[in-house]
């Protein structure tokens, strides 16, 4: 059953109770509704990636930001053409506003949102022994580009991808627009996560869990995060400054082994990684 026919009979077996509570910051009605319209509809899929309400949460990136990626990511030895060409193909569909970049010497037209996604993969081939990570989850999906990206790269056989129900209907269409690694992926409701017996070789999230309410937080800390043996967390501090969730030092108190590194290049004041 697709995420959108589990919507449907969530939506028939609710009918008349009161909208769900704020989970987050992007649980602002708005942007689920957007998601569920573009994964419903192929008209306005062809050009999500442009929606003005959309890009308040993912596809904001100025040409600058791309820049200052590439430049870490070339510092570090970069990647060959042809897997940039991989990369690439993360912008087939949605109409994202593209840039010219230099990449081996050669102009190449990118998202920048693509080239952070990029620059992530790196930070986890660099951390992390990757051949030992077959496991990934994925703590707020935007479309699936991140997870697109890493299950190209890496020798990943199941990627759960946790946010909200109408935010996974949009990713579930991404990503079924690419048949080498669509079978990879496990969708979860983010509203709804039930106690199991899986267990992960890597966690991530790009802001999404500090931008989770403090009860969300905790439910994603004991059935996602600590069943984790790595992690790579991108942290900022919008939900504790604005929805009571945890501080960064909360949060390292709470997950073994975690500690801080530098976010490169720095997007806000105080944002850091969480790493174990």
């Amino acid at each position: 059953m697709s995420i959108i026919e589990k919507l449907r009979n969530k939506k028939d077996s609710q009918s008349g109770s009161a909208r769900r509570e704020k989970t987050s910051l992007s649980d602002n009605g708005l942007y689920p509704a957007v998601c569920l319209q573009a994964a419903r509809e192929e008209r306005y899929f062809r050009k999500f990636r442009r929606n003005e309400i959309y890009n308040q949460i993912l596809e904001h990136l100025s040409k600058e930001d791309g820049d200052k990626y590439l430049d870490i990511i070339n510092k570090r030895g970069g990647f060959s053409s042809d897997e940039w060409r991989g990369f690439a193909d993360n912008d087939l569909y949605g109409k994202p506003q593209r840039a010219v970049y230099s990449i081996n010497g050669k102009s190449m037209k990118l998202s920048p949102t693509t080239v952070r996604y990029v620059k992530v993969l790196q930070d986890i081939v660099r951390i992390f022994n990757v051949k030992d990570i077959s496991s990934v989850a994925e703590i707020g999906v935007g479309y699936g580009g991140e997870g697109r990206i890493l299950t190209s790269y890496l020798e990943i056989k199941e990627y759960c991808l946790f946010d909200l129900p109408e935010v996974l209907a949009l990713a579930e269409k991404y990503l079924g627009k690419y048949p080498a690694v669509k079978n990879k992926f496990v969708f979860v409701d983010g509203t709804d996560i039930k106690e199991d017996d899986r267990k992960y070789d890597l966690v991530i999230s790009n802001y999404a869990f500090s931008e989770l309410i403090r009860d969300v937080q905790d439910i994603y800390l004991n059935r996602v995060i600590k069943k984790a043996k790595r992690g790579y967390i991108t942290w900022n501090a919008m939900s504790h400054d604005q929805l009571d969730g945890y501080s960064v030092e909360e949060l390292l108190e709470m997950i073994p082994g975690a500690h801080i590194i530098a976010e490169e290049p720095l997007t806000a004041a105080g944002n850091c990684i969480i790493v174990w």
